[in-house]
């Protein structure tokens, strides 16, 4: 929804957060004042007019005016806190999300994220104390970064305008599912563990999924959705157009990659308005690209920025037709096994697929969901999850891993209940999606960044000595190919990667040791690093 800017007992609060904002203008089409509620603090936002566009200037305060938030995000049920708010006797000045969040802080306190459906950061403060509480939604689709000097905090949706506006300090990001305050940090959030797992029912979830992506399209504008032909996008698309029958599918993919026959075959059962995007990997112009897209997505790992071009690619040309919503399969493969590695574990046994998972699930908001974040917001585009709502990952996490995988060819296959849905819909959704084994994303597109080809951009753009010296130079980020240096060098060019700690540490699964080895094939399918 938008970029925020905060600074607390920061000297010169003012100019810092009106450069913070400087930074972040792509994250939204208009700058909301600057409002100093307490000396040396200051708070902004560049929003992104989606609800109560016309009076939704942040921040918000709460009914009795202590409360200011700063919001970036959704909150999906918001209507419905509102009118438990407005049973309560809370008088709303607006239809803004932002001002149910801040009532609902006001009224329940930190008890108030319990009861959020959303993807969300913030801050809030209040007026009367100058205290402040910032927090991240449970994985991490909204970012929240900082810098910390004593009792003074600088907050920013991205992290290059703090580094560009503080000469000092280190950058940290607010983990998902965790809230902060001037005096502590402490998880809110964890992911359901049921006493029994179960069976299922496709009938369920079909309810489930159907809600989850129903209150992810805003009521009063056209939204679009990433597609692929995949299991998860496809079924995204499925429920979407129940309630947007024009929604167009965009996908990136040449008429010879093998995505493009799967999402053709549902385009044409269908009648879907598939808007095709082309891209050449090999171009000229990929590795200009593709520096772009490192300090766009704010990363160098290969197996984030790989992925980040086509998210680019997509999110520019969705803009470009005018959409500010979009929606995408994200958590589907980390909810219902649908990665090699979680296809191993649960094979093995219910208590390792849950650890695996849930750490797949808490890489996200450095990988898949930075990627997702930082190129849609890059072009004033807003991507919505179904997959991480709520209901949708209690019912994930309450299924036994039966119901989860189904042996095929001697190999287990995940994903059993998103393709038990397409049997509820044999006319709509094509039993060859349904029955897809799962492939890397670039791939499915017709590019395989493993193969020689690509690796060949990378061997002509660096020399065997400029790595050397490149590991050298980057020592304490263990550099590993010359793709990750071409992308590290890229990140560099525009900010300090040195004042940013997490950046050296990887996103990697650890499986214990004596845990049956897994097969060379399924270790490529990794959702980062694995």
């Amino acid at each position: 929804m938008c970029g925020i800017a905060v600074a607390i007992n920061w000297d010169d609060a003012d100019g810092a957060v009106r450069r913070l904002i400087a930074g972040i203008l792509h994250r939204g089409d208009i700058t909301d004042p600057v409002v100093s509620p307490c000396k040396d603090t200051a708070m902004a936002t560049r929003r992104l007019r989606i609800v109560d566009a016309e009076h939704g200037a942040q921040p918000q305060a709460s009914f009795d005016g202590r409360l200011l938030v700063c919001f970036n995000g959704e909150i999906y049920n918001h209507a419905t806190l509102r009118r438990e708010l407005e049973q309560l006797g809370v008088v709303f000045r607006t239809r803004s999300d932002t001002e149910v969040l801040a009532n609902a802080l006001q009224v329940w306190g930190v008890q108030a994220l319990k009861r959020l459906v959303g993807m969300y950061a913030f801050v809030a403060i209040d007026t009367a104390t100058g205290e402040f509480l910032a927090a991240r939604d449970p994985f991490g689709v909204k970012p929240l970064y900082l810098i910390q000097s004593g009792t003074s905090f600088l907050f920013c949706s991205e992290m290059r305008p703090l580094l560009e506006t503080s000469p000092e300090g280190e950058v940290m990001l607010l983990p998902p599912g965790y809230l902060l305050t001037r005096n502590f940090c402490r998880q809110f959030y964890q992911l359901p563990q049921p006493a029994t797992l179960n069976s299922g029912s496709p009938e369920a979830l079909d309810a489930i999924l159907s809600e989850a992506v129903r209150i992810r399209i805003p009521p009063d504008l056209p939204a679009a959705a990433l597609f692929s032909g995949g299991i998860d996008s496809t079924l995204v698309m499925h429920y979407a157009r129940r309630y947007q029958p024009q929604m167009p599918g965009y996908i990136i993919a040449g008429r010879g990659a093998p995505d493009y026959r799967y999402a053709k075959a549902y385009a044409d059962a269908t009648g879907l308005d598939m808007r095709e995007i082309a891209f050449e990997a090999q171009s000229s112009d990929t590795l200009p690209l593709l520096e772009t897209v490192a300090q766009t997505v704010e990363a160098f790992e290969p197996a984030i920025v790989r992925p980040s071009l086509y998210a680019y690619l997509v999110s520019r040309r969705i803009h470009q037709d005018g959409f500010r919503v979009a929606l995408c399969g994200e958590g589907a493969d980390e909810l219902f096994a649908g990665y090699g590695p979680l296809e191993h574990v649960f094979a093995q046994s219910n208590a390792l697929g849950a650890n695996v998972r849930e750490q797949c699930l808490s890489m996200m908001h450095r990988a898949n969901l930075q990627r997702v974040d930082r190129c849609s917001m890059r072009f004033e585009l807003e991507i919505r999850e179904p997959f991480l709502d709520p209901a949708v990952v209690e019912y994930a996490c309450g299924l036994d891993a039966t119901a989860l995988l189904k042996t095929v060819d001697g190999r287990p296959r995940g994903k059993q209940p998103l393709r038990a849905l397409y049997d509820l819909y044999p006319d709509e959704l094509p039993t060859l999606i349904r029955d897809r084994r799962k492939i890397q994303f670039d791939e499915g597109a017709g590019i395989d960044s493993e193969g020689a080809g690509w690796t060949a951009l990378f061997e002509e753009a660096i020399s065997d000595r400029e790595f050397q010296d490149g590991k050298r130079e980057f020592a304490a980020f263990e550099i590993a190919s010359k793709e990750e240096l071409f992308y590290l060098r890229a990140l560099s060019r525009s900010m300090d990667v040195n004042r940013v700690a997490h950046l050296r540490s990887r996103t990697r699964l650890y499986v214990p040791e004596n845990t049956p080895a897994m097969p060379e094939d399924m270790k490529k399918l990794r959702p980062v690093n694995a």
